[in-house]
């Protein structure tokens, strides 16, 4: 296998490229969370929705 030698001005960019690859991890992380909880809301959201029919519909055949 052959050993490659990078120079400072490589090693430079790829420790700043690196910062950016953890840091867009980061946020997409972050984002996932995000809309994860929307989505969790917005179920809970329905839920109740089909709660407060069902409710309405029984006490109209009552």
């Amino acid at each position: 296998m052959t050993q490659l030698s990078l120079n400072s001005l490589q090693q430079a960019k790829l420790a700043e490229a690196l910062k950016v690859a953890l840091l867009a991890e980061e946020k997409a992380s972050q984002m996932s969370e995000l809309a994860t909880e929307i989505a969790n809301k917005y179920q809970q959201y329905l839920y109740e929705l089909a709660q407060e029919a069902t409710e309405s519909s029984n006490l109209s055949e009552d």
